[in-house]
């Protein structure tokens, strides 16, 4: 979302430190010159949106935020996020992935460094020892599926276990990190929901550390995921906690699951609940974020059960009965 206006360029650069130093009434004034001298910029249009937001003027940071959004449909900034959480639009099913693809990019460098480091991230070390408790391994065996892979931290937790390990993730650069480590013996770029639905009964064990919390509605991965699993094969994931029934968008920007929900989902969608513990899988600004470690397996009945997928336009694609 470049612009070839070099001016317009500085202005901005000017305003968004202007941000950073705490002073977001003086940015909306730098925003609105930098978008007179190029109207139809959408980092603009954004910056914009963020400044009126941070000093209360709610109505036209929501007017700002969807003039970003009519000039970026693909929502690289996740302008629909500010606005699910100003009440202003529904709560998405989940994030726009051009956000996440854009946001995990960017991060890739630093990524572990600040997850292990700064934030205690623990999931895939706890969805290994909760793997580890119903389905022990004396020697690597099977096909498992890394999804939203990252630089590999829950490959390597997992390949103790795994005869063939596979990597995917929406970020290019965090699968080049990954690929660095020589751990996976298959990785690509792609989404993880379109990845399970290209295949069929395939994986034993399909791993989603960290992944959830940037989807609200689970039903499409938990459908994709039970038709590339084996009979019997395990579907093992980290998420939020939430109360209640449902999911919840949060102000971090990531969704909370209720254990009911994933309870629920778990079943439609032709699994058993194995594990549903409670955890601390990292930790934000110092302080625990309330979390779960699942583990769901195929149900045996479900053999006479169609389990229904989706593939990545959204088609609905029936996997057959398998005998368990």
């Amino acid at each position: 979302m470049s612009c070839c206006n070099l001016a317009a360029h500085r202005r901005l650069e000017f305003g968004l430190a202007l941000i950073a130093e705490g002073d977001p009434a003086a940015a909306v004034s730098v925003f609105q010159q930098v978008l007179e001298l190029a109207p139809e910029w959408p980092e603009a249009r954004f910056a914009l949106a963020d400044a009126l937001q941070a000093t209360g003027r709610r109505d036209e940071a929501v007017a700002a935020y969807a003039a970003y959004l009519a000039r970026d449909a693909s929502d690289v900034m996740g302008a629909a996020i500010r606005l699910a959480l100003l009440g202003a639009a529904p709560q998405p099913d989940q994030l726009p992935q051009a956000y996440v693809k854009t946001l995990f990019n960017q991060y890739a460098p630093r990524f572990e460094d600040s997850l292990v480091g700064r934030l205690a991230y623990q999931a895939p070390f706890q969805l290994r020892a909760a793997l580890d408790t119903v389905a022990p391994v004396a020697a690597p065996e099977g096909r498992v599926l890394d999804l939203g892979c990252g630089t590999g931290l829950a490959g390597e937790a997992m390949r103790h276990r795994a005869a063939w390990l596979e990597g995917v993730d929406l970020s290019s650069a965090m699968v080049e990190q990954a690929r660095r480590k020589g751990v996976y013996d298959r990785l690509e770029v792609g989404d993880a929901v379109a990845a399970l639905t290209g295949v069929q009964d395939r994986f034993d064990i399909v791993v989603a550390a960290d992944v959830v919390v940037y989807l609200g509605k689970l039903a499409p991965l938990l459908a994709a995921a039970h038709h590339a699993l084996v009979p019997g094969g395990r579907f093992a994931f980290s998420a939020q906690r939430a109360a209640g029934d449902g999911f919840l968008l949060g102000g971090d920007h990531r969704f909370s699951h209720s254990p009911a929900y994933l309870r629920a989902a778990a079943e439609t969608a032709g699994f058993s609940v194995e594990r549903l513990d409670e955890a601390v899988c990292r930790t934000e600004a110092g302080a625990d974020v309330p979390g779960l470690i699942v583990v769901l397996r195929d149900r045996p009945e479900s053999a006479g059960v169609t389990a229904t997928a989706t593939d990545s336009a959204g088609t609905p694609t029936a996997r057959p009965a398998q005998p368990h």
